[in-house]
């Protein structure tokens, strides 16, 4: 068995490695890069101790590269993880190009409703047509004609995390903005938008095989900024709300649905769908969920593991939690305390030396270290 990393210098991807490496060996894993220059094979060298790394181009050359790998390793089963949405698209469509390699496994739903995950404005529509609920979707007609009420909230139709989102609490406000329905949506502004709660699941065949949720403590920014602390939970009622999702779609593999709770008719509303990785994939492992383990045992065919739960936290301490910091300045002894319940992103399942050079590869450019001043 041979489990395929792609996109493997992403944050999560650091991450999904160190928990991988708990479990399987370091050349059961075969790292896939766009290119094989020297800054790179030196990355991969620093963060995964490995020369296990093959060309997988993100154009045209996607199917002839993946169809090599297969190749060279004809006699192993491959296991494709889905760490990135664009890799996973380019991957279906290598599916349905080249039927001839079966020694790629994986776990996924069908394409279309992979992209109708992924698409906001399809996913509310889809939502409101199966009586799942959700914010109320603002149409094109019905904004011109002033026919909703404020507060609203302007999303990309594509996209996760709180980037290029918009909030809009009155028509002052409004007049600010130029809103493109070709790329946007806009929904009524649920209250308690602070509210949010992520329901996660493994599934097969439309069947939840295991789940946990997490309840985010802190933000930041703390208005509609990333999650930076959230404690694992295991909320029923949000699992409940899954699934008449993942049943509709007949979901296969790893998923992530975000909520948020109307008080107004105490009802879990659907707000956003994830279906890959998602950046807070460790609390799976410090919880006691083990969905990637889990993933690569399913993908294989073997039963899964023990399931257990857990009290614990996630962390994300590095950049967001330090800026945080700063503009809530606090006992900083009592603020960065460790805590042995508690996983903290790219530290987590692996030592600080590995850490330090991701981190410091990763974020020290000149475009990053200028959105960090910007948040």
């Amino acid at each position: 068995m041979k489990i395929l990393i792609t996109d493997i210098f992403l944050r999560k991807t650091f991450d999904v490695v160190n928990i991988l490496l708990q479990h399987y060996k370091k050349e059961d894993l075969l790292f896939l890069t766009d290119n094989l220059s020297l800054f790179t094979k030196l990355k991969c060298q620093l963060f995964y101790n490995s020369n296990n790394f093959f060309l997988l181009r993100k154009d045209d050359n996607f199917n002839a590269d993946l169809s090599r790998i297969a190749a060279n390793f004809e006699d192993e089963k491959l296991i494709f993880p889905p760490i990135e949405e664009d890799t996973i698209i380019a991957f279906y469509n290598y599916l349905n190009c080249e039927k001839n390699n079966k020694n790629i496994k994986y776990l996924l739903p069908e394409k279309n409703n992979f992209v109708l995950s992924r698409n906001k404005e399809l996913l509310n529509l889809f939502c409101e047509k199966n009586e799942i609920p959700c914010p109320k979707l603002i149409s094109k007609t019905n904004f011109n004609n002033n026919n909703f009420k404020f507060p609203i909230i302007v999303k990309p139709k594509e996209g996760s995390g709180s980037k290029g989102i918009i909030y809009i609490d009155n028509k002052q406000q409004l007049y600010s903005y130029s809103i493109d329905f070709n790329k946007s949506l806009v929904q009524e502004r649920l209250p308690n938008p602070k509210n949010v709660e992520g329901g996660f699941y493994l599934c097969e065949n439309g069947k939840i095989l295991s789940f946990y949720s997490h309840k985010r403590i802190r933000t930041y920014p703390e208005k509609g900024g990333v999650t930076v602390f959230s404690e694992a939970t295991n909320n029923e009622k949000i699992k409940l709300a899954g699934e008449k999702v993942i049943k509709q779609l007949n979901w296969n593999g790893l998923l992530m649905i975000e909520f948020i709770y109307d008080e107004r008719d105490e009802k879990y509303k659907l707000i956003e769908i994830n279906p890959r990785m998602w950046g807070s994939i460790l609390l799976s492992e410090k919880c006691g969920a083990n969905f990637i383990q889990n993933y690569i045992e399913l993908t294989k065919g073997n039963p899964l593991k023990n399931y257990y739960f857990s009290k614990s936290y996630i962390r994300w301490i590095f950049p967001y939690d330090v800026l945080y910091f700063f503009k809530n300045t606090s006992n900083p002894l009592q603020f960065f305390k460790k805590d042995k319940d508690t996983c903290y992103i790219n530290f987590s399942y692996t030592c600080f030396t590995k850490s330090l050079a991701f981190l410091l590869l990763s974020y020290f450019n000149f475009s990053k270290i200028l959105q960090l001043f910007k948040k």
